[in-house]
């Protein structure tokens, strides 16, 4: 998995103030979330990106801020969904073309408005926070 194997050249330019998380099931790193979210493929399905995202939305609403927006690509469907479940609405579609012409989906949730008393119950992974100190 790039984003794992790459933590420290990837994030530790994190701004003052930002976090990474990272995921750990089984003593090993399954997924992290910054700037971007990466769930190892092993680990997919058994709602890590659930509890990496949750914990995005526990931070933005503790520290004021009134929305989350983020975006994929038309090439992962699966983010699409988790992005549904964890209440992100799609507010609109860009066609961009980098190398290639690919659809780019802007998703939103307004952290104010959510309830954050929710556990997940389908995965025991513990996350853990990093504030720049690798």
């Amino acid at each position: 998995m790039a984003d794992i194997d790459k933590i420290l050249s990837v994030y530790c330019l994190l701004a003052p103030g930002s976090c990474f998380w990272v995921a750990v099931l089984e003593g090993k790193v399954v997924g992290t979330v910054a700037a971007r979210m990466s769930v190892d493929q092993r680990y997919r399905k058994c709602g890590v990106g659930v509890v990496l995202g949750r914990k995005v939305l526990e931070f933005a609403a503790h520290y004021g801020y009134s929305s989350v927006i983020l975006g994929t690509t038309a090439y992962a469907p699966a983010a699409h969904r988790l992005y549904q479940r964890l209440g992100f609405c799609c507010v609109g579609s860009l066609l961009e073309k980098i190398f290639y012409r690919v659809l780019h989906h802007h998703y939103r949730i307004d952290v104010q408005n959510i309830s954050l008393k929710w556990t997940p119950t389908t995965v025991n992974a513990q996350v853990t926070k990093n504030e720049g100190n690798f």
